[in-house]
């Protein structure tokens, strides 16, 4: 009989954060949580918003699916102080608030989706792959 593998740790949490929580962070970590995956990373992203709206945005839906990228279908959600706390890192595509100021932030501007989702996939690609290397080549943050 099989001996079982011993449990792994919880993936750490890395947040990546837009405006309405809609668009640009949902792609970011669809395609972070792809490539983490792919990589065997530990790690695991959460789209937030600093001021959510109601739906996801269309633009970004279609743009994923039709790149058959999975991503969880669920309502945009707003950045709480306990996403801030166990994120190993932030990736803001919009201004950050003062809940914030204390954590370091790293900031990006990319086109907005629904100006053009394969430009602003593209454009969020590039950073999501940076910080990809980034964490599979610091191995006290990737827990290897």
């Amino acid at each position: 009989m099989a001996q079982a593998a011993p449990k792994a740790a919880p993936p750490k949490t890395v947040v990546f954060l837009c405006e309405h929580g809609a668009a640009k962070s949902v792609i970011a970590a669809a395609y972070f949580n792809k490539l983490a995956s792919e990589r065997h990373l530990p790690f695991h992203a959460i789209a937030r918003g600093t001021t959510p709206q109601e739906e996801l945005s269309k633009s970004a839906v279609v743009g994923l699916k039709k790149d058959g990228v999975a991503f969880p279908n669920e309502k945009p959600k707003l950045i709480s102080p306990e996403d801030a706390k166990k994120a190993v890192r932030v990736m803001a595509f919009c201004p950050v608030p003062d809940s914030l100021a204390n954590k370091p932030v790293q900031k990006f501007d990319v086109p907005a989706p629904s100006d053009g989702y394969d430009k602003s996939r593209d454009e969020i690609l590039k950073h999501v792959r940076d910080l990809i290397d980034q964490l599979a080549a610091t191995p006290a943050r990737s827990g290897r």
